[in-house]
C-alpha cells in the first residue's frame, strides 16, 4: 500500500502539491492559534502571581457608601475583629497571616521628620490638629510587601515577628532615627487620646529600616512613610483602646492561583457579612490586566475551530474531486477483490505522507506565524484599551483624583488596607513560543483533519458497488 501510495503521489504531482500547500497553511494557522492560547494562559498565570499570594479582609467602605440612603452617614461603629479574622486563618490554602492596625500618635520625646510640604501654606487649624506619626501595628513584619519587594530595607537590628507579641518593641525609619539621634536599644514614648483619656506608651527600638524607593517619600508628618513606626499588634490595640478591633487581616496563600478558591471557601465557611466586609484578592486588578488576554484567548480558540472546520471542508472537497477522477481505479481494485478497507487505507497513507512533511515544516514556519498573529492581536488589544481608557477617564475626573489622593495618603503598599489597590503589574510581551503540548495538540488536530477529509468522500464512493462505480467513471 505504501508503494502504491508513493506512486500515486508521484503520478498526480499537481494534486500532491495542492494538498501539501493547503495542509501547510492549515497546520501553520492551527499551531499559531494553539500557541497563542498557551501564551495567554501563561501570561494570565504570571499576572496572577505578580499580584501576590495575599488576600486582605477589611471593612468594605465602598460597598457601605453604595448601600447607604441619601444623606445617611456611614457608620463608624463597623469594625473588623480578631474573632472574625481568626475564622479564616485555618482554612485551606492559608499558609501564613498577619493582622494589622493602622492608627496615629504624637510624641513629646521625639520629633517627626519635616518635609517641604510641612512648610507650605497649610491652614493654622490643620497644623494644630496634625498628628506626627503613623503607627503600623502587625502580628508580624515578615511578610509585609514593602520589605519583601525591597522597597524598604532593614539596615540595623531586626524586624518584628510573632515572638514580639505583647512587647513594646518597634522598628523605625533611618531618617527618623538620625534626626532624633536614636539607635537600636533606645527607648522613646508616644501619646494618643482615647475616649478623652491620654495614653502614653513607651517603645523600644529593635530595628531600623531605610526607604529605597524615593517616590514613597512625601506628604506631611504622619502621611510621610519615614514617620511610620512599626509595632506589635498589642501596641495598636492599646493606642486604639480596643483589644478586639483591627484594621485588616492579610492571609498569605500557598499559591496565588488559589486566591479565588480561598475567597469562595471563606464565604462558604464563615459567618462574616461580606456586604459589610470584603476579601480583596486583587480580583479587580487581575480582571483589568487579564481582560484583554481573555479576549485574545477566546479569539484564538474560536480561530482554531474555524481553521479546523474550514480546512477539513476544503480537503474533503478536493479529495472528493480527486476520488471522482479515480472512479475507474477504485472500481477495478474492488472488482479484483481489493477490500474497501485497504483502498481507504491507501488514501489515508497518501494524505498522511503529505501531512507528515507539512507538519514538520509547520513546526518551523508556525513560530513565525504565531509571532505575527500575536503582535497583531497585542496591537489591536492595546489600541482598544487606550481608547476605552480615554473614554472612561473623562467623566470620572473627580473620582480618579480622589483615588489618587487616597493612594498618596497611604503609608505602605499592603500594610494599610487600602494601600496600593490601583497598582498592577507592567505589561509583558506575549510569549508565543511553541511548547511540547502545542506539538502534541497539532499532531492530533492534523490527524483528525486527515481522517475526516478522507472518510467523508470515501464513505460516499465506497458505498457503491463496483458496477456503479465503473458506470460513473466518465463522471
Amino acid at each position: 500500500m505504501i508503494k502504491n501510495a508513493l506512486l500515486s503521489l508521484k503520478k498526480n504531482i499537481g494534486k500532491t502539491i495542492l494538498l501539501f500547500v493547503i495542509i501547510v497553511v492549515i497546520t501553520n494557522l492551527v499551531i499559531a492559534g494553539l500557541s497563542i492560547q498557551s501564551a495567554t494562559k501563561k501570561s494570565m498565570d504570571q499576572i496572577r502571581s505578580s499580584l501576590g499570594n495575599d488576600v486582605t479582609l477589611s471593612v468594605d467602605f465602598r460597598n457601605m457608601m453604595k448601600n447607604r440612603k441619601p444623606s445617611e452617614a456611614v457608620s463608624n461603629e463597623t469594625s473588623l475583629t480578631t474573632t472574625m479574622a481568626d475564622s479564616l486563618k485555618d482554612l485551606k490554602y492559608v499558609k501564613n497571616y498577619n493582622y494589622q492596625i493602622s492608627t496615629s500618635a504624637n510624641s513629646n520625646s521625639i520629633s517627626a521628620v519635616e518635609t517641604a510640604s510641612d512648610n507650605s501654606n497649610n491652614q493654622p487649624e490643620q497644623a494644630s490638629n496634625q498628628v506626627d506619626f503613623t503607627i503600623s501595628a502587625n502580628t508580624t513584619m515578615k511578610y509585609l510587601d514593602s520589605f519583601t519587594n525591597n522597597n524598604y530595607k532593614l539596615t540595623k537590628g531586626r524586624l518584628l515577628t510573632t515572638k514580639d507579641q505583647n512587647t513594646n518593641n518597634c522598628v523605625i525609619e533611618t531618617n527618623l532615627a538620625s534626626d532624633n539621634d536614636l539607635s537600636v536599644g533606645d527607648t522613646f514614648t508616644i501619646t494618643t487620646t482615647v475616649n478623652d483619656e491620654i495614653i502614653t506608651q513607651e517603645l523600644t527600638i529593635v530595628g531600623i529600616y531605610e526607604i529605597q524607593s524615593t517616590n514613597e517619600i512625601g506628604s506631611a508628618h504622619f502621611n510621610n512613610p519615614v514617620n511610620t513606626i512599626y509595632t506589635d499588634l498589642s501596641i495598636g490595640q492599646t493606642l486604639t483602646g480596643s483589644s478586639e478591633n483591627i484594621t485588616s487581616a492579610i492571609y498569605y496563600l500557598d499559591d496565588p492561583e488559589n486566591a479565588e478558591a480561598f475567597v469562595e471557601l471563606a464565604k462558604k465557611k464563615s459567618d462574616i457579612d461580606f456586604d459589610t466586609f470584603s476579601l480583596d484578592a486583587n480580583n479587580r486588578l487581575y480582571q483589568q490586566n487579564a481582560s484583554s488576554l481573555e479576549s485574545m484567548k477566546s479569539f484564538a480558540k474560536m480561530f482554531v475551530w474555524i481553521v479546523v472546520i474550514a480546512g477539513s471542508a476544503i480537503l474533503c472537497l478536493i479529495l472528493a474531486l480527486t476520488i471522482r477522477n479515480r472512479y475507474y481505479e477504485i472500481g477495478v481494485l474492488l472488482s479484483l477483490g481489493q477490500s474497501k478497507v485497504k483502498i481507504i487505507a491507501q488514501q489515508l497513507i497518501e494524505v498522511g505522507l503529505i501531512a507528515v512533511v507539512a507538519f514538520v515544516i509547520s513546526l518551523g514556519t508556525g513560530q513565525l506565524t504565531s509571532h505575527y498573529m500575536g503582535n497583531m492581536l497585542e496591537s489591536s488589544s492595546s489600541s482598544n484599551v487606550m481608547q476605552m481608557g480615554q473614554k472612561g477617564d473623562q467623566p470620572n475626573d473627580n473620582q480618579n483624583q480622589s483615588d489618587s489622593n487616597q493612594q498618596k495618603n497611604n503609608t505602605q503598599t499592603k500594610e494599610n488596607f487600602l494601600g496600593n489597590m490601583m497598582q498592577g503589574p507592567s505589561n509583558q510581551e506575549l510569549d508565543v513560543s511553541i511548547t511540547g503540548e502545542n506539538v502534541i495538540q497539532l499532531a492530533g488536530v492534523t490527524a483528525a483533519i486527515c481522517i475526516v477529509s478522507i472518510a467523508v468522500p470515501a464513505a460516499y464512493v465506497l458505498r457503491l458497488t463496483p458496477r456503479q462505480i465503473l458506470s460513473r467513471k466518465e463522471g
